[in-house]
């Protein structure tokens, strides 16, 4: 008789993974406002009758588990239950309150993804609703979509395969909404709690394929938000790259070890920033150097499946009946990642010659990229004048009386280096006439002495 029983169980539509018992009177309600529509959730358990491998051992089932933030599986079981919404063969849904218990001939209401925006953070103190929305969303993009049915049995390969599909997308969905994965989709390591994953025996006869979908759906999920591996999901955290003067542009070299450079299209406020990309190689072109560096944005058009949730309106381990989500229509999904741009400063020197040996005190005054500046030589007759932005400077001498006045340089600045220039002052020369008269008309042939001090201080 108990083994008829047994089998009976078996045959039932069988609701609920785990039953607990309610630990207590207060719920959490969300904000979220219903969308008005309401649907049965349904519940199934296998092996069914006829299955090949059907065992009421505790091979297809579990153990009482506790997960973490107060989450459990509910009692042991012997069986595997999945989820629909609508009808026993309805659509695959997923339950998202893990240990509370689920009531037959309840409808749900219908809550869009807005139903995250206010999520208690006691119930998962690894990520935010917001993001457990978005990784919810990314599963089941990669996860089984499609009917449950009732005629599934484990010796057929294409059911196993979908009940394995099923059941991987189940634990991670657990996985992300009891803190078990971060913001990146990271494993987080329970602790003293039990881990979702054990909620399957890896006695399970389906347990090989669970685990390869497990796999797939986690590297997709991962996969989804990768980005080139130099930059960074992160403003704050993007690393610097400095660009380089070639001759014509500045310029830099970047190698995507990730191999993603193709799915991101790069844009920046700097107009003239041209982005070439070949293979896994991105190179970033400028004719300008930027004033006070700049930010690469990248940014990937990802979707994911919309998610909907199925809610009595209350949430947490203590909650009256157990919430699931059903995916819907794609949305957007974008993915971005940044890159900072610098390049160096630079610096200019001044030497300073001139044919009477005065080299010091001569000033100078240099112009160019919101540069304004007078300086004087040192005794060596040189200025060095560091911090400056790579561009085109222009460099003019004082006027003095005594030198040749002197045209003005223009010198270029490159970042990293020092440009030099060179002025050499020539000092002011004009004519002496003599005109020599006499009484005696004797004028040819006199000779004269000129000497004295010029204005360069020279002697003459």
């Amino acid at each position: 008789m108990k083994k008829l029983y047994r089998r009976s169980i078996s045959g039932l539509l069988a609701l609920l993974i785990c039953f607990t018992a309610i630990l207590g009177s207060g719920v959490t309600a969300f904000a979220a406002a219903s969308t008005g529509e309401t649907a049965d959730s349904y519940s199934v358990a296998f092996p069914r009758d006829g299955d090949a491998n059907l065992d009421y051992s505790g091979t297809w089932g579990h153990d009482e588990l506790h997960y973490m933030n107060g989450w459990t599986s509910g009692e042991a079981t012997w069986m595997t239950t999945l989820h629909t919404i609508g009808s026993f063969d309805g659509p695959a849904c997923y339950c998202i309150e893990p240990g509370v218990p689920r009531n037959l001939y309840r409808s749900y209401e219908s809550y869009g993804e807005d139903y995250w925006d206010t999520f208690p953070a006691e119930y998962n103190r690894t990520i935010d609703g917001r993001t457990m929305k978005t990784l919810l969303g990314r599963i089941m993009q990669y996860g089984y979509q499609g009917n449950l049915s009732l005629d599934w049995r484990s010796q057929n390969d294409a059911d196993a395969d979908k009940l394995a599909h099923m059941m991987a997308t189940q634990v991670l969905v657990w996985e992300t909404v009891v803190g078990e994965r971060d913001a990146d989709f990271n494993h987080v390591d329970p602790g003293s709690a039990d881990a979702v994953k054990s909620v399957y025996r890896t006695s399970h006869p389906l347990y090989g394929r669970f685990s390869a979908y497990y796999d797939s759906i986690e590297a997709s999920v991962k996969n989804h938000t990768v980005v080139p591996s130099f930059m960074d999901r992160s403003e704050e955290a993007a690393q610097t790259v400095e660009l380089v003067w070639d001759g014509s542009r500045y310029t830099a070299t970047l190698t995507d070890t990730n191999g993603v450079l193709g799915e991101y299209a790069f844009s920046s406020a700097q107009s003239d920033m041209t982005f070439a990309v070949s293979e896994n190689d991105l190179t970033i072109s400028a004719e300008t150097a930027p004033a006070d560096g700049v930010t690469i944005t990248a940014v990937r058009n990802n979707t994911r499946q919309g998610v909907v949730v199925w809610s009595d309106g209350h949430y947490g381990p203590d909650g009256t009946m157990q919430d699931v989500v059903t995916y819907s229509a794609t949305v957007s999904d974008p993915v971005t990642a940044f890159l900072n741009l610098k390049v160096s400063y630079g610096g200019a020197k001044i030497i300073k010659t001139s044919e009477d040996g005065r080299v010091d005190g001569i000033t100078f005054t240099i112009t160019g990229e919101g540069v304004n500046q007078t300086v004087t030589t040192d005794r060596n007759g040189e200025i060095r004048i560091d911090n400056l932005m790579p561009g085109v400077y222009t460099v003019t001498e004082q006027s003095y009386d005594k030198y040749v006045p002197q045209e003005s340089h223009r010198v270029t600045v490159l970042a990293g280096q020092t440009a030099t220039v060179s002025f050499n002052n020539v000092l002011r020369r004009g004519d002496l006439t003599v005109t020599k008269t006499s009484e005696d008309g004797l004028n040819q042939g006199v000779k004269f002495h000129l000497f004295g001090t010029s204005l360069s201080g020279l002697p003459v």
